[in-house]
């Protein structure tokens, strides 16, 4: 009997990060609108998408075979504010590919997936905050123009 070896599955982080890339490459049909419910039943890939940043986190989360980063149990409700409260708060040198960052006090302004760790503490960032994202840019330059304290989130194991 001959063996073939299969490919490793993704890990949820790298799935995660890669539905985070597809929103880019797809930013012409996504749309940016604070819609809920949250089209968590639509097939991965679905397009026109009309969502908000939260939004298009959880169907990242999704998609890419993740807990619902909401604990709502992927129920098509949730905004910043539930993602405050329910991932783990860790230290920025603690972030990894795939943990969130959301800008803003109280319940939170604006979220973004990290999709890579730079040197001196930056991190590139998939963000879907208006009409011609979902973009990719740096924590740095997404810090200077929304409110502070950034808060990084963690929910799946590193």
């Amino acid at each position: 009997m001959t063996h073939h070896p299969t490919a490793p599955a993704p890990s949820h982080r790298a799935a995660l990060v890669g539905w985070a890339h597809w929103g880019v490459a797809h930013a012409a049909q996504i749309h940016y609108a604070e819609l809920r419910p949250i089209p968590v039943h639509d097939a991965p890939g679905t397009l026109p998408l009309t969502t908000d940043c939260s939004g298009f986190v959880t169907l990242c989360a999704k998609w890419a075979g993740c807990s619902d980063p909401n604990g709502l149990g992927f129920s098509g409700q949730g905004f910043t504010g539930t993602l405050l409260g329910h991932c783990n708060h860790i230290a920025p040198e603690h972030a990894l590919p795939g943990d969130l960052i959301v800008y803003g006090p109280g319940s939170g302004h604006h979220v973004v997936l990290i999709v890579a760790k730079l040197p001196r503490g930056d991190f590139d960032c998939v963000s879907h905050g208006s009409e011609p994202d979902p973009r990719e840019l740096r924590h740095s330059v997404i810090a200077a123009y929304q409110p502070a304290p950034a808060t990084f989130l963690r929910w799946l194991d590193p």
